[in-house]
């Protein structure tokens, strides 16, 4: 079992209390407001304590706390904060969190206090993060890691992650610095349910000290697979101990072997009938080859993952298609990347819901519509994100969600119309509301439920299948309402909440066809469990090898 308790504080709640208690004595209860809101940052100076006072004059119900200017100085001269530096104070660990804690719990500030400091602070550090200086850098990430911490763990502990990924055993220091900030920030860290992180950097702190049968203990009881755990979608490497010295084993995985393939691609064009009399609609089938490789999951379950080329494109609708959320139109450049061939199967999804849990439990079995073949629904944007980061745990490849710009690149795979089918869509080609007409486009019957994936036989030219309609698939991006300021390479959205709505793209079987066009997008809570939203995955790898 992992160490769930690892870095996180003490209890020292009559010593806190006290010390608390004579502060509010010598001074004011007013003083002791302003002594949660400081408890926020991981250091502060004065000026940034000033502009805590001048922000936070009143409560969540804009009552004024009355809190006199000069509580600046009497806060930073006092026995809650020791001086560390040139204008440079802190508070104790355990001070802090208990500050925190007292603040939350209390009816004028509660977590949305939090929240509002957290997002103060993240404006706050955002010029000091380019500073020339490396020493105002490094304290400006600590504090935004703090921030973070409280609305997004999960970027803190990626962040993190990604840091220790790149360090040695012999960077004893810096390990060393990195635990002492995680101490800061392991509550939040905890309530996130990063105790693998936790646990890992007490295993290498206790390492870095020399206590070698602890740091054993401690590393041991972490949940790894082949010596490495995942955190955040980064994997780190677990020290292993032999003949009396300690190593480290490189990130390594299989080679992958690509393999070409050969599908027909499906598109409807429209042809007179005889004698002109009208028009039909008929589906031009095309022979096309693409490149893929196999991850082989058990025996008789693989991922097929196909090679998306790299180039540029259009990303949303010109005016006469859609709505705003799809503008403004913009220009895209994407990296080559894989991407499942199909939305991931409930055959698929039971085979890595058994494995070793990197953060949270899955359901083996979640789906309304019941199929091995079936793609699996009833899924969590945090449960895509667990299965992703299983699946990298098990392959030592660096799966993940698609961005919404790779996701739409993807399904559009060179076109310029509503769908890759064409101008139009088909209850021949597609799972969605067939009752209902796309412009002039052929009529049919609504779909019931989820269709097999591949059932259709109808790729695009990059080979993929089910984009539009059957289930509709998580994105990695935060919802935005529209284009405005996105990227142009094609990276992932983010806000600074995780309870931020997520993308979901490419409509479902119930859905009327509009909803299923290639730029059509929307975005729901990365909680909520729908029978109509699934996934697939991506993953950007370099150095592939054909076979």
């Amino acid at each position: 079992m992992t160490n769930s308790n690892a870095l996180l504080p003490e209890t020292r709640s009559q010593e806190i209390e006290e010390a608390i208690a004579s502060f509010k004595r010598r001074f004011t209860q007013a003083h002791v407001y302003l002594a949660y809101h400081a408890a926020f940052p991981i250091a502060l100076t004065p000026h940034l304590t000033y502009c805590l006072w001048a922000t936070f004059p009143m409560d969540i119900e804009k009552q004024d706390l009355k809190v006199p200017w000069i509580a600046v100085a009497d806060l930073l001269l006092s026995p809650l904060c020791k001086e560390v530096g040139h204008e440079l104070y802190e508070m104790d660990a355990d001070l802090r969190n208990y500050l925190l804690d007292q603040m939350i719990q209390h009816p004028s500030f509660g977590q949305k206090r939090v929240e509002e400091l957290a997002h103060f602070l993240l404006s706050y550090v955002q010029r000091e993060l380019n500073d020339s200086k490396s020493s105002v850098q490094t304290l400006a990430q600590a504090q935004r890691w703090t921030a973070l911490a409280y609305v997004y763990p999960e970027v803190v502990a990626h962040d993190l992650a990604t840091t220790l990924a790149e360090l040695t055993l012999s960077d004893k220091t810096e390990w060393l610095r990195l635990t002492l900030l995680t101490e800061a920030i392991a509550t939040p860290l905890h309530q996130a349910h990063f105790q693998s992180l936790l646990a890992y950097l007490q295993g290498m702190r206790q390492l870095a000290r020399g206590n070698h049968i602890q740091a054993e203990s401690t590393l041991k009881s972490l949940p790894a697979h082949n010596n490495q755990i995942v955190v955040a979608g980064v994997t780190l490497p677990i020290p292993n101990f032999q003949n009396s010295n300690w190593h480290i084993n490189p990130i390594a995985s299989k080679a992958t072997l690509l393999r070409s393939f050969k599908f027909e691609t499906a598109k409807l064009i429209r042809q007179p009938r005889f004698m002109r009399l009208g028009s039909r609609w008929v589906i031009d089938r095309q022979e096309q080859q693409a490149t893929l490789f196999y991850e082989q999951l058990e025996a008789q379950v693989n991922l097929e993952m196909v090679r998306i080329p790299e180039g540029n494109y259009w990303m949303g609708t010109a005016q006469n298609e859609g709505g705003y959320r799809e503008r403004p139109q913009h220009r895209v450049t994407i990296t080559s990347l894989f991407l499942s061939r199909f939305p991931v199967t409930q055959a698929q999804w039971r085979t890595i819901a058994k494995t070793t849990k990197v953060r949270i439990e899955l359901n083996s079995d979640p789906s309304d519509f019941k199929g091995d073949n079936l793609p699996v629904e009833h899924i969590t944007w945090f449960e895509a994100i667990e299965f992703c980061e299983r699946l990298q745990l098990q392959t030592g490849k660096p799966y993940r969600l698609p961005s919404e710009a790779e996701w739409e690149y993807a399904c559009r795979a060179g076109t310029q119309t509503p769908f890759y089918f064409g101008e139009t869509i088909s209850p021949q080609l597609a799972s969605y509301d067939g009752s209902k007409r796309y412009r002039s486009g052929p009529k049919g019957r609504s779909s019931k439920q989820t269709s097999a994936v591949g059932a259709y036989n109808a790729p695009n030219t990059f080979g993929l299948e089910d984009m539009h309609g059957n289930v509709w698939e998580w994105c990695a991006d935060h919802w935005y309402d529209d284009y405005t300021n996105a990227p142009a390479d094609g990276s992932v959205r983010i806000t600074d909440h995780r309870t931020t709505p997520r993308v979901i793209r490419g409509g479902s079987w119930m859905h009327e066809p509009a909803v299923c066009r290639s730029t059509y997008r929307n975005g729901i809570p990365p909680t909520n469990q729908v029978l109509t939203i699934g996934f697939r995955v991506a993953i950007s790898l370099h150095g592939a090898s054909p076979r």
